[in-house]
């Protein structure tokens, strides 16, 4: 589903990612955890091409992105859609006039782009919402306008950006909720960057620890709902694992 084979991000003096491989799997939710600087984001943004990679290569759907530009790389990222920790939303538009701006720029007919908005919002339970502004929504309401844009392309992939960083523990749960809806009941392949253990262990399938750029190891998780503090790599695998066997995939 998705394959970076040795990628490497410089900014500046900066190395933010490594000569990084990586596989994700079909139908996954594949968490990326790491201390602050890590590399977390970057190798997200990386997987869309919002990042170009300075070396390597970046597969998705059997497609090389790497090896794409202008109008075949836009076709393959309608396949990727994204999510940010901080909305993106466009605050003179309508909730549903957000989720059909990502229709509008594909073109799609009008009737179909109705139809789409409509089933998106459904999905994330904000139908009755559709004619609110975002100044009008909480956090997690306008987190789920994100979401139901990301979706309205139909996306085989979703990648998330500290979705749940500005929001409450409760507000948090729902939104995980969602996310588990959306992989089990469309079949999307979830990508989720968080530096929240309990959000990464209750959702995850696999995760990905970074350190410093690089790959530190990819755990098999099971929800237990710890948390703690600490900037060591090898404390997420700790707590990633709890003495189960690693999957160093």
């Amino acid at each position: 589903m998705i394959k970076l084979n040795r990628v490497s991000k410089r900014f500046a003096q900066f190395q933010a990612i490594k000569e990084l491989s990586l596989e994700i799997n079909s139908g996954e939710i594949h968490g990326i955890i790491g201390a602050s600087g890590a590399g977390k984001s970057t190798l997200l943004r990386l997987m869309n091409l919002l990042e170009i990679p300075d070396e390597g290569e970046v597969e998705v759907n059997a497609q090389i992105l790497t090896k794409m530009s202008g109008k075949k790389l836009r076709e393959a990222r309608k396949s990727i859609g994204m999510i940010f920790q901080h909305f993106n939303l466009i605050s003179n538009k309508t909730v549903y006039d957000n989720v059909a701006v990502s229709l509008e720029l594909t073109r799609s007919p009008k009737e179909e782009q109705k139809k789409r908005v409509l089933e998106c919002l459904s999905f994330v339970g904000l139908a009755e919402l559709k004619d609110k502004y975002p100044a009008q929504l909480s956090g997690g309401q306008k987190q789920r306008v994100a979401i139901a844009r990301a979706l309205a392309n139909k996306p085989q992939v979703l990648l998330c950006d500290e979705p749940t960083s500005s929001l409450d523990s409760n507000t948090t749960a729902d939104l995980l909720k969602v996310l588990e809806d959306i992989n089990q009941h469309l079949g999307v392949t979830i990508v989720i960057v968080s530096h929240e253990m309990e959000v990464i262990k209750s959702i995850c399938n696999r995760v990905t620890v970074l350190e410093n750029g690089s790959l530190y190891q990819t755990v098999t998780t099971k929800p237990k709902g710890v948390q703690m503090k600490e900037n060591r790599a090898q404390y997420f695998v700790d707590q990633l694992t709890e003495g189960e066997e690693i999957d160093n995939a």
